[in-house]
């Protein structure tokens, strides 16, 4: 389970384009220290020494609108037109004095990570490359837009024409699947729309539930996504806000203008609703109304890293992945792939310009140092598989990056020395998508080389068709109205209706009632590998509630041993042949993640 034993070229290849990548498209300095500085200069509410001996997070150095964790610093943006810019640090001890010197000089910083070495910086002035590249202890700078790109095409309504987004949603309502015989005592109080979720069912949450609890409120799980709508009356007392945090500055660009004057929305919201469905299926309160979590009992973190149209960018993704370790989470969710880049290619694929390369170059070190970093720290890290229908064995042709930044085109990906991140770091239990027969989903991503550790579970996500068989789960009412699925007063309309979303109210508001102390909860079915990860994490909460002792190895390692082992079936998927036996293959990993089974072996293990 997790990265521990990636496949050995990749893990050479990838190992030493990451110390040789930062170096590629910069220029280094042979100077201990240059002076730096932009025609004018315009502080960035920070003046900072660059002498590196005060600290940008100190209590009096912070500008107004400037949040913290231990490690990571996010600053007001003073320029949100600009590119945004990373720059990696080669000794992360040194962050900090990298960041002095560039705030110092005046230079817009929106974000700091110190555990990692990397500094984000959105800027208009074309000579910041130049600038910071000179600086001492920099070893790369790069963006991921190209200058002369302007945006993405209008589709005719005012709306922009972007990728599919990684989860479908359904067309009909769902409906149960059989129940799971169990010797476990009689199933917790249900909710009302839980007799619809047979991704329940399918992994024995509810005999876990019923054998072992809902699970520690002591137990937290973040939630790296698109952000979590607070408010809704499943998550309203699970998500802990204080320490949520929104790690995504808007980008005009592709986001539209700023809904906020600092670009950043509040950490309560959820613009996609994508987040929202995830943290439901991990989490959502047994509290008589919609639907019950994976584990109920635990709490949530929304750590915002997706924008308002979907994309994950790098800064805000490695920021998100830190934060998860400075809050002592126990579990993280990731439900998304590293934009612009399906894959990232150490020195680049063919045909990519320099500067693309160098950003592939910083994606695969920066990923790849949060991720061991919070894996070092205690964090369980579970990933979707994702839903190209490719094999990360042999991906062969990418034809949807960069989805940002530039136009896309075909690229040709070799598997040792390309990563779809954060799916294939170190240490991430990867999770493709099956069905209520548990067939593999069309749409899921597989492996070529199961032994690789490139994916390793599978768990409910819904077939391709949707319909009755997506997943259900927690939805924000503000996202279904912008959608006209839910009417002003709160009704669902006809076309949610067609749409299968369902709405869940307290006892005397009627089906047809309005509801204007927005007391009702909406639900959405998607499915996706977006909608399997959430399983795998919610179970992985479960087994840390058991034994809270288990190091994210150990508790990969009972989620594996534990998992309903599945055989190839007869009959291949579109993104290839099934490669392995029973016991481990390139559909389903290890097997069809089981929580029951995984609570039962911690709690033994616990003693």
């Amino acid at each position: 389970m997790g990265r521990s034993t990636r496949r050995a070229g990749a893990g050479g290849a990838l190992r030493r384009a990451g110390a040789l990548g930062v170096v590629v498209g910069v220029s280094l300095s042979a100077c201990s220290m240059v002076s730096i500085g932009r025609e004018e200069p315009e502080a960035s509410g920070e003046s900072a020494s660059s002498s590196g001996s005060s600290s940008p997070t100190s209590s009096a150095a912070l500008p107004q609108g400037t949040q913290s964790t231990s490690s990571v610093t996010t600053y007001p943006v003073t320029e949100p037109e600009g590119l945004e810019w990373v720059v990696l640090v080669d000794d992360p001890a040194q962050t900090r004095a990298v960041a002095d010197r560039l705030l110092g000089a005046g230079e817009p910083v929106i974000s700091v990570n110190t555990a990692v070495g990397m500094v984000a910086v959105r800027t208009s002035d074309e000579d910041f490359e130049e600038r910071a590249a000179q600086v001492d202890g920099v070893s790369a700078v790069a963006t991921d837009r190209d200058p002369a790109w302007q945006g993405p095409e209008e589709d005719g309504s005012g709306a922009m024409s972007l990728p599919a987004a990684t989860s479908v949603p359904a067309v009909r309502r769902a409906t149960p699947a059989p129940a799971r015989p169990s010797a476990a005592s009689a199933a917790p109080k249900a909710d009302p729309l839980d007799d619809r979720l047979w991704g329940m069912s399918l992994i024995g949450a509810p005999q876990a539930q019923a054998a072992a609890g809902d699970g520690d409120e002591g137990v937290t799980v973040a939630v790296i996504d698109s952000g979590v709508d607070v408010t809704h009356p499943d998550l309203s007392g699970v998500v802990d806000v204080d320490r949520s945090r929104n790690f995504v500055v808007d980008r005009p660009e592709i986001d539209g203008d700023c809904e906020q004057d600092s670009c950043v929305d509040p950490v309560e919201e959820d613009p996609s609703g994508h987040g929202t469905h995830v943290a439901g299926t991990i989490a959502a309160a047994r509290n008589g109304l919609g639907v019950t979590g994976v584990a109920p009992g635990v709490r949530l973190v929304n750590l915002r890293a997706g924008s308002d149209t979907g994309m994950f960018y790098l800064a805000p993704t490695v920021n998100a992945i830190t934060a998860a370790a400075d809050l002592d989470v126990d579990v993280a969710n990731m439900s998304f792939y590293v934009d612009p880049w399906r894959y990232a290619c150490a020195g680049g694929a063919p045909g990519d310009t320099p500067a693309q390369a160098a950003m592939q170059d910083l994606t695969i070190e920066l990923v790849g140092r949060a991720l061991a970093d919070a894996h070092d720290r205690g964090v369980t890290l579970v990933a979707a598989a994702g839903n190209g229908r490719g094999d990360h064995g042999d991906p062969g042709t990418d034809t949807t990056s960069p989805n940002y930044g530039a136009e896309a085109r075909e690229r040709t990906i070799d598997a040792d020395d390309c990563l779809s991140l954060p799916t294939e770091g170190e240490h991430v239990i990867a999770v493709s998508s099956v069905g209520p027969d548990r067939e593999l989903a069309e749409y899921s991503d597989i492996t070529g080389d199961p032994s690789s550790g490139t994916l390793d579970l599978a768990a409910p996500g819904g077939p391709a068709t949707g319909g009755p068989d997506a997943v259900l789960s927690t939805y924000p009412a503000a996202a279904l109205r912008d959608g006209g699925l839910v009417d002003g007063e709160g009704r669902v309309t006809d076309a949610g209706a067609q749409m299968g979303v369902e709405r869940s109210c307290p006892r005397g508001t009627g089906a047809d009632d309005a509801d204007p102390s927005a007391r009702c909860g909406y639900y959405q079915g998607l499915v996706g590998t977006s909608m399997a990860s959430p399983h795998v994490a919610g179970a992985a909460a479960l087994v840390i509630s058991a034994d809270p002792d288990l190091t994210p190895d150990e508790v990969a390692e009972v989620l594996g041993e534990t998992a309903r082992s599945q055989r190839c079936p007869a009959t291949p998927s579109a993104a290839g042949p099934c490669v392995g036996d029973r016991d481990l293959n390139g559909y389903f990993g290890r097997g069809l993640v089981d929580a029951e089974a995984a609570v039962d072996a911690a709690e033994k293990q616990a003693g």
